[in-house]
């Protein structure tokens, strides 16, 4: 103990809100030190008479993700008295009242009504609305807000109190926007839905945020006055303060609390097996829901939105979500990016809650390591979120023990955790029992990546001379306890493995991502749930006829505990055998175990794995979740196709991967947008790079007259949910057009030119078929419907472009391209014969999920019978360059862009003919 505080910096980075009183022998930290005290997210020392003074009284936590900003706005000024304080978001509602309360308590212990009220209401759109005009601020020359704050827990009364902490303001109850006029004053200032923002700005500059504000239709209100009289106070009109306090009442020091608790020991049952069978335990294992495909989740969210996702889930040829680490882009000009991952060990953590963090933070950097990162291991920080069952007997003892080893960790690895949050009450209560969550602590990854088209895939590349190697970093004798065979079997485990040396463990890191970077990693994963068997099973299920020749005898002769513990390590496929002087030179420890073969066949020193039936094995359970939520059509089309949809291109023979030439005076082009839109940045940046002149125009532009496209030859309705699309696919959009003379007209105008195109995408393509614009002549018309799983469907999917009219498309006729789809009304309904429509591009596959939404005649995009109109449900946007592909051909590493550019080039070269 003395030792942790003579260190000093365990003060700095201790990662959690609350640490206890352990009544476990560690009186002479107590008498040395004074007993370490929790005030909510403080934590204090009370220092005993003669107690040396550490000169640090405390740590402050706080919640956050992940991102960047701008460093000349990083932090806050200092509010003065006459500034506005200003809400920008959606109304207050019932639900939503005392979450941050409930979730301090065991579910089911409150009145169940007070529970469902403790749901925080949250409205994607509305925070999209907000954060654009927020945004507006941020972009410009001079960013005059000087504090914001989101809206959680506390509502109101924490998110406006906190911006004015240090001068005191007055908050005019009636100016709070309201939505239940029924709502108590305590339920209106407390009220914790999360799609709002506070800020403070100078009243002179209130009118810009405004102007901004209402053009994205996001709803501005300004309901207070900074004061400087360090106080805060609600007033209402009649002169009623329902709240009226000075600020060192609220941000002062709270009680002291201590909790105390006594060590358990519990001792859980060895784990026993028979190496006969083996393959029974490796079916198991891979059915197991934390080891099996994440397929029914990952496939119903959007894994592409922005145009800056750099790596997502899915990977290979057959698109499966085995990837562990994400990683956005900063922009969509260089290389950098922002990589994250996460771990988690709970089972573990039963056996022993130290072992079980660290191996959570083992688990989220094995995954990371595939990510070269700017700054290697010391550019990295966690996050730390404490799931635990406290004030249970022992369960206070155990968080001490784990919150003790996360700290020791990560100052070892000399990396920091400046963020986290608790939930502290995972506990559920039965009329007859309790049930108590494993306590866990969820680590989260965030590190800068300076190379994002450089990150592995644990994707075994047909390289049959290419070396593969396993490294177990965990330092550590292969143990069975807190595995997910442990599991199959019914048990937990006397021991579970653990990182026995630090140090080796940073060098490994170190050494891994050096290999990375001058490119001598083909593939690799790491060594997690389900073991190492597991890792050499995922490596091959991305691909068709591709399996492992290997040989594990040097790791030792008990193959279960080797293929089945999960011991952190890593599993590398290298260009050769040259890595292995660099890891010789790094000490680190390392097996090579083989190389890959060119059947599907997993053989481990003569025993043989039929991969494609433990793929479906490891598949299955996906399928029957996705049973409930696709109908039991859909999801077992989906398990019979997706092993035999593998991804194949045919790239058009004039495409050089280049950037196109921009000419000397650039046509103007607008990208139209609606509330709800979030494709509009990677569509300016195609059309940008394609040599247009592009405008912004918001739908409020166009009703208001600001734009009437008069001067645009060329424009981009892009996707989203416009009106969150509770009317159906872009109705609510279309409406807008129908129903206001200014952009109805500006619109007809535009199509009435013979010297104009568009594109409508995803959404935009919702409102060009509502529109009626792509077949006017028709009588009966084609239709958006809902995908035939009846939910959202998220792919890298492929189309093939077949010989066509289209003026974007023509010169791409006879290719097949990857592209990404992600929408909940996908579906072209063509009531009449194909020879009716003008059918560009359709599918790779017409059954699902290549095609996601049974589109009738497999129908991806149409265009008008002049070709000067086109429409897709596929992001070509959201497909510009080589990293947005979720695969691209291995042969063709010196491409810029894709082609699907070249639409765009199309049909501005098009337009200067005009």
């Amino acid at each position: 103990w003395e030792k942790r505080f003579e260190a000093r910096k365990w003060l700095y980075q201790t990662p959690v809100d609350i640490l206890i009183k352990a009544s476990n022998g560690a009186s002479d930290f107590g008498n040395k030190f004074g007993q370490p005290l929790i005030v909510g997210s403080v934590l204090t020392f009370e220092h005993q008479e003669g107690d040396q003074n550490l000169g640090y009284d405390k740590v402050i936590m706080q919640a956050g993700g992940i991102g960047y900003g701008k460093l000349d706005q990083a932090l806050k000024k200092t509010p003065s008295a006459g500034d506005d304080i200003i809400v920008m978001g959606g109304d207050n509602y019932r639900i939503g009242m005392g979450g941050a309360a409930v979730s301090s308590s065991d579910t089911g212990a409150l009145d169940s009504g007070l529970e469902l009220n403790a749901v925080q209401r949250s409205n994607p759109e509305m925070q999209k609305r907000a954060a654009n005009a927020i945004r507006g601020l941020v972009e410009s020359e001079h960013n005059p807000i000087k504090s914001i704050h989101d809206h959680g827990a506390g509502g109101h009364l924490n998110c406006l109190s906190e911006l004015v902490e240090e001068t005191g303001g007055t908050i005019d109850v009636d100016a709070l926007p309201v939505g239940d006029p029924t709502l108590s004053r305590k339920e209106l200032i407390g009220n914790e839905s999360q799609e709002r923002m506070g800020l403070v700005m100078e009243s002179k500059d209130t009118p810009i945020l405004e102007e901004i504000a209402a053009r994205e239709r996001a709803p501005l209100y300004k309901v207070g006055k900074v004061t400087g009289d360090n106080k805060f106070t609600f007033s209402e009109k009649d002169g009623r303060s329902p709240m009226d306090l000075a600020l060192e009442d609220m941000f002062g020091s709270s009680p002291k609390t201590i909790m105390d608790d006594t060590t358990i020991t519990r001792k859980y049952q060895e784990i026993s097996y028979d190496e006969n069978q083996l393959e029974s335990y490796i079916d198991q294992v891979l059915r197991l829901e934390a080891v099996a495909c994440k397929d029914w989740l990952t496939n119903k969210v959007d894994r592409c939105v922005t145009g800056r996702v750099a790596k997502q889930q899915t990977c290979g040829e057959l698109q499966l979500p085995l990837n562990n680490v994400g990683v956005m882009a900063m922009d969509y000009n260089g290389k950098n990016g922002v990589a994250t991952t996460i771990g988690h060990a709970p089972v573990a953590a039963l056996i022993d809650p130290a072992a079980g963090s660290r191996n959570a933070i083992a688990e989220a950097l094995t995954n990371l390591v595939f990510a070269p990162l700017e700054k290697g291991l010391k550019g990295v920080s966690l996050s730390a979120n404490w799931m635990w069952p406290c004030n249970n007997p022992g369960e206070d003892a155990r968080l001490y023990a784990a919150v003790e080893a996360v700290s020791d960790f990560a100052i070892a690895l000399e990396i920091n955790i400046p963020t986290g949050k608790d939930s502290l009450s995972m506990k559920q209560k039965y009329p007859d029992m309790d049930v108590l969550a494993p306590g866990t602590v969820i680590i989260s990854t965030v590190g800068t990546c300076d190379d994002i088209t450089n990150i592995v895939e644990p994707v075994l590349q047909r390289d049959y001379n290419a070396p593969i190697y396993y490294i177990n970093m965990s330092g550590s004798a292969h143990q069975l306890g807190g595995s997910s065979f442990a599991q199959t079997q019914g048990k937990i485990g006397s021991k579970c493995p653990d990182i026995v040396e630090v140090s080796a463990f940073a060098k490994a890191f170190t050494a891994i991502q050096s290999l990375i970077k001058s490119g001598k990693v083909l593939a690799g994963h790491d060594v997690a749930s389900g073991g190492l068997i597991t890792t050499l099973l995922e490596m091959c299920f991305p691909s068709q006829n591709v399996g492992m020749k290997l040989s594990l005898k040097e790791l030792g002769d008990n193959l279960v505990k080797i293929l089945f513990s999960e011991n952190a390590g890593i599993v590398l496929q290298a260009t050769d055998s040259s890595i292995e002087r660099e890891l010789t030179a790094s000490g680190i420890s390392f097996y090579k175990i083989g190389t890959a073969t060119d059947k599907a066949i997993l053989e481990i020193d003569g025993h043989q794995t039929d991969i494609n039936k433990a793929r479906d094995a490891w598949y299955e359970t996906s399928h029957l979740l996705d049973r409930q939520q696709s109908g039991i059509e859909k999801a077992d089309e989906r398990f019979k196709n997706y092993k035999q949809q593998p991804l194949q291109f045919e790239f058009p023979s004039q495409f050089d991967g280049k950037l196109p030439e921009i000419p000397a005076k650039r046509i103007k082009a607008a990208v139209i947008r609606e509330k709800g839109s979030n494709s509009e940045r990677e569509m300016a940046r195609a059309m940008y790079l394609a040599g247009f002149e592009v405008l912004d125009v918001h739908m409020t532009d166009l009703i208001s007259g600001r734009a009437n496209l008069e001067d645009v030859q060329f424009i981009a309705a892009v996707g989203g949910f416009s009106n969150s699309d509770v009317l159906g696919s872009a109705k609510g959009w279309a409406g807008a057009f129908l129903y206001n003379e200014k952009a109805n007209k500006a619109l007809k105008g535009f199509f009435a030119r013979p010297d104009t195109m568009s594109i409508g995408v995803c959404n935009g393509c919702q409102l060009f078929v509502e529109l009626g614009l792509i077949n006017p002549d028709h009588d009966e018309k084609p239709k958006m419907l809902h995908n035939d799983s009846g939910k959202f469907e998220c792919n890298f999917t492929s189309v093939e472009i077949a010989e066509n009219n289209s003026i974007m498309l023509k010169s791409l006729a006879g290719s097949k391209l990857g592209i990404w789809a992600a929408h909940g009304e996908g579906k072209f309904q063509l009531p009449m014969d194909r020879s009716a429509y003008q059918i560009p591009a359709t599918y790779g596959y017409k059954g699902y999920p290549a095609n996601p939404n049974g589109s009738d005649y497999n129908a991806a995009m149409l265009n008008s019978e002049d070709g000067r109109h086109l429409v897709m449900m596929p992001h070509l946007e959201r497909s510009t360059f080589p990293w947005n592909w979720a695969y691209y051909p291995g042969d063709r590493k010196n491409d810029m862009v894709t082609p699907w550019l070249e639409a765009f080039v199309n049909a501005r070269e098009w337009l200067e003919k005009k």
